[in-house]
């Protein structure tokens, strides 16, 4: 998601949950779309498939915020915080093979399919803590934009 949309969304009565479900919709779609055409699941399969992409949303924005919280910000380094981490996506990602029941190969793409919604959950919240940090610091999210271009 782009910064001028955050701003279009942030501005106004727009909450961070509208933002963030606007974010899961847009980065999920394309994923469930490429995993009923990629990955030959049946209804049930696309279903557990599209709810673990969920899952995997959400565990990268719990993977952003603890990372920016225990590295203050990105002073020391997110390593450990993300290693920590490991175990639960580890987790999720064999609930994930173990519901779907599908082929090695199937399951190692759908894998791929989960990591790109973890980062894409990760992306979303770092644009989104440094949108709200741009606004809190200027009168409109607009200007705090137009300063970073200058």
């Amino acid at each position: 998601m782009d910064l001028s949309k955050l701003a279009d969304m942030s501005s106004g009565k727009d909450s961070l949950r509208t933002a963030a479900l606007a974010a899961k919709k847009e980065a999920l779609r394309p994923l469930a779309e490429e995993s009923e055409q990629t990955l030959g699941l049946d209804a049930r399969q696309l279903e557990e498939m599209e709810g673990y992409l969920h899952d995997a949303w959400l565990f990268g924005i719990k993977t952003s915020h603890k990372v920016m919280v225990e590295t203050k910000m990105g002073i020391t380094d997110p390593s450990p915080v993300i290693a920590g981490m490991q175990d639960e996506f580890q987790e999720l990602m064999e609930a994930m093979a173990e519901a779907l029941n599908t082929t090695i190969a199937k399951t190692i793409a759908a894998w791929s399919l989960l990591g790109r919604a973890w980062i894409a959950g990760a992306r979303f919240w770092e644009v989104e803590i440094a949108a709200r940090l741009i606004e809190a610091h200027s009168s409109s999210l607009d200007q705090g934009l137009q300063s970073l271009e200058e």
